[in-house]
């Protein structure tokens, strides 16, 4: 079966290929792979209502015995009209005894679940190359969010404008499944209110990755180079994925150079800083107007597309997301614009 790219693979979820009898899915987002591997195992169970059987197994359940999956997968289910098996991927997924097994009749539905594989991976040529599997990225973005933001909101009965959407997705970690949590906590926070408001977000919804992110951001527009590698080896340690940070990066340059601009036009700067929507933490707004000044409008609009550049390629090759992301921070300490730290 053709490999799927990212666009295409909510496609693939609403519908999935009728041959289909086996699915990878794979990316650095743990949250956003479990989360769909439990929306496909509904659909090949029969969906809503759905009679069909989900059995799960991982490593423990392998090492017990080596020969259960392939015995779940052959066995036709007693009590139930369909039968989907969940395997997280680990050390005891033989991919020749995987090949062997897919290339065989099966009596259920295989959902292989992993985290970030090369494109040389075994397991993911393994499902790229069977006619009848698919391999499907996952590999979380702003879109993704904002979609499940919405959807989330609205199950329960609460509208959120587009500001208070942006503000809210600055203080959501990398992980799906950890960011639908915060957003279910603020709709329960928030309900009986109509719509979701800055107030709220700032009083329930917030982890450490935020605070990391922003932080990271800041030693970067403020050419501290050396705090930013670091702050990214954390972010990268703590689960945070690259693109990510380097989202809010871009994010963050582009209200700065908004604010250079104003200011180059005339405005005051100080007051081009507290218009900004979403507009910064007050604690930051100095440093916020000292670093538009360090870099100045020209400057910003110079290396904006660099930024960009860096998030395509860390999502075309997210085997090489550090390496782009450390490379661009380098870039923009060596920049003019960011001579010194504040």
């Amino acid at each position: 079966m053709v490999a799927y790219k990212a666009a295409s693979v909510q496609r693939f979820l609403n519908a999935p290929e009728p041959r289909c009898r086996a699915v990878l899915l794979y990316g650095p987002d743990a949250g956003l792979v479990t989360e769909r591997a439990a929306a496909l195992a509904g659909v090949f169970a029969g969906g809503r209502g759905g009679s069909g059987e989900i059995v799960r197994l991982d490593d423990r359940d392998l090492g017990e015995d080596a020969a259960r999956l392939e015995v779940e997968l052959r066995t036709i289910p007693m009590f139930a009209a369909k039968k989907v098996v969940r395997v997280a991927a680990g050390a005891r997924l033989d991919v020749p005894g995987l090949k062997a097994l897919l290339e065989g009749p099966m009596e259920g539905t295989l959902i292989v679940e992993a985290g970030n594989l090369r494109p040389d991976s075994g397991l993911r040529k393994l499902f790229e190359a069977q006619p009848s599997a698919a391999a499907l990225p996952c590999y979380g973005d702003e879109r993704t969010i904002s979609g499940m933001i919405d959807q989330e909101l609205k199950d329960a009965g609460l509208g959120i404008d587009a500001e208070t959407r942006a503000h809210l997705m600055t203080r959501l970690g990398a992980d799906q499944a950890l960011s639908r949590g915060e957003v279910a906590k603020l709709a329960l926070y928030a309900a009986g209110g109509g719509r979701v408001t800055h107030n709220q977000i700032d009083a329930i919804v917030g982890d450490s990755a935020e605070i990391a992110v922003e932080g990271f951001v800041y030693l970067v527009s403020g050419g501290d180079t050396g705090g930013a590698m670091r702050e990214m080896a954390r972010l990268d340690a703590a689960g945070t994925d690259p693109s990510a940070a380097l989202s809010a990066l871009a994010r963050h340059f582009i209200q700065l150079h908004r604010v250079a601009a104003a200011a180059g036009a005339g405005q005051d700067l100080d007051q081009a800083v507290k218009s900004l929507k979403p507009r910064p933490h007050f604690k930051r707004e100095q440093a916020f107007a000292a670093h538009c000044r360090r870099w100045g409008a020209a400057r910003l609009l110079a290396v904006l597309p660099m930024i960009q550049d860096a998030i395509r390629r860390t999502r075309r090759f997210p085997d090489l997301d550090r390496a782009f992301a450390d490379r661009l921070v380098l870039a923009l300490g060596q920049h003019k614009g960011a001579s010194a730290p504040s």
